[in-house]
């Protein structure tokens, strides 16, 4: 049987799940749990989950209890004032929905970004509308060997798609996994036939 091809997932992937917005996303990790995908992301997308989450309480507690317009929170985000409390949960909803389930059980292993990953990143980000954060993802997933890159940023789709050789795709949504890996499987077979030929 042959390996496993090797995914990895983008931030607001993660994101879907803890927010409970998307099925497709979840869907996808369920079929991680099940062993059925190898799957990787980076630290760095633990950090960018937690700033996010950082940002989403504290807008939610600006605009909901103390009446602020989105404007003051907006010009506010980036010297938000969280408590203990609500730092603390968010490291619980991390534990209890990617850490436990996932890291802990090695169904998604993290990854990080080598000095060759920083240099491969810069490339990206002169090559690439995109942002400097989402050159980072490209990179750990282009250095580690990663199959197929999962996002739902559909500027990051369009411009990895064009960038990238065909062994590494990015992709919108779960629902195009399978013919994406069945795609990826035949080009495989048919480049290992050529070489035996």
């Amino acid at each position: 049987m042959s390996q496993k091809l090797l995914l990895y997932l983008d931030t607001n992937i993660f994101l879907d799940l803890i927010r409970n917005r998307d099925d497709a996303s979840r869907e996808l990790f369920r079929e991680i749990s099940r062993g059925k995908y190898s799957a990787v992301t980076s630290t760095f997308t633990l950090l960018e989950i937690m700033e996010e989450e950082q940002e989403r309480i504290f807008a939610e507690r600006e605009i909901v209890h103390r009446k602020r317009s989105f404007d003051e929170v907006r010009a506010r985000i980036g010297q938000r004032d969280l408590t203990e409390v609500e730092l603390e949960s968010i490291k619980i909803i991390l534990n209890k929905q990617i850490f436990e389930p996932f890291v802990e059980t090695e169904k998604i292993e993290l990854r990080y970004l080598s000095d060759e990953g920083w240099d491969r990143a810069f490339e990206f980000q002169s090559k690439l509308n995109i942002s400097a954060s989402d050159s980072i993802h490209l990179a750990i997933a282009d250095i580690w060997g990663c199959d197929i890159f999962v996002t739902n940023d559909s500027q990051l789709r369009k411009v990895g798609s064009s960038f990238f050789s065909p062994s590494v795709m990015v992709f919108s949504s779960s629902s195009d996994i399978e013919n994406q890996i069945e795609i990826l499987k035949k080009a495989r077979m048919e480049k290992q036939a050529y070489r035996k030929e």
